[in-house]
């Protein structure tokens, strides 16, 4: 089995964990538009998937942790439950697509069928196929359902695998550049992920991030990270010396 070194093994982890935030989002958006006007669109969720040339986000996200697994000889449990969590959702998606193309081509055509004859002698044979589109819709409810349920326990497995792991600058990186997204997909778990990786010292999260912004010669914005940290805990010591080496820098 090929060494992956460990800077290479945390980018991976942490794109993992932007790309399951964002691919969040967007399912969020739809299902939220699905529960208000009981439609799904077909462009934004064929994208998030896409396809074997071309593929989407969804897709992207199923095969990185599928790579995150397969460079671990004994994966962790949180590993191996979060690839098993995501590639659930990826297929369960897939599905909704197929229940989205039926409910939308299929479903008005009956209707039209129905209109366009409505002779007694077609009537019963109506009504028995009424009740099909209606399964349809029933099985796009369940999907949602569960892709929802499968994203709540992804969110405890990315806790569970992060957990202690306050070193880990491509993990703070994201969770102070995108701050306002992982909040809103964590959702009321947000606290308890962060709780897990920094335990009561949330503003190491800012200062592991400056110093990766630092060390791509992002001072402006290390320098923004670092006021975060002491904005939550103004006697870091670590945080003021490294803003002073970035004034003295500047």
């Amino acid at each position: 089995m090929r060494k992956w070194s460990t800077e290479n093994t945390e980018a991976l982890e942490g794109d993992i964990l932007r790309d399951f935030c964002a691919a969040s989002a967007i399912l969020e958006e739809q299902f939220n538009r699905f529960a208000e006007s009981g439609t799904l669109s077909d462009p934004i969720l064929r994208a998030a998937v896409g396809k074997n040339w071309d593929k989407g986000l969804l897709w992207r996200l199923k095969d990185k942790t599928h790579n995150l697994v397969r460079r671990e000889e004994n994966p962790s449990l949180a590993v191996s439950l979060l690839d098993w969590s995501i590639g659930y959702i990826f297929h369960e998606c897939l599905k909704l697509l197929e229940s989205v193309h039926v409910d939308r081509h299929y479903a008005p055509r009956l209707k039209v069928f129905a209109q366009d004859h409505p002779d007694p002698e077609t009537e019963k044979l109506f009504s028995e196929l009424a009740g099909i589109p209606e399964d349809i819709v029933l099985t796009m409810r369940i999907s949602v359902l569960r892709i929802r349920s499968l994203e709540a326990n992804a969110r405890k497995f990315f806790c569970r695998h992060f957990a202690g792991r306050r070193d880990h600058l491509r993990l703070a990186r994201f969770l102070h550049d995108e701050n306002d997204l992982a909040r809103s997909v964590f959702g009321d778990d947000y606290k308890i992920f962060i709780k897990s990786v920094y335990g009561d010292e949330e503003e190491t999260l800012h200062i592991a991030a400056a110093r990766s912004l630092m060390e791509s010669a992002r001072l402006d914005r290390a320098r923004e990270a670092l006021e975060a940290a002491l904005r939550i805990a103004p006697a870091n010591r670590e945080a003021m010396e490294m803003l002073k080496a970035l004034q003295n820098e500047t």
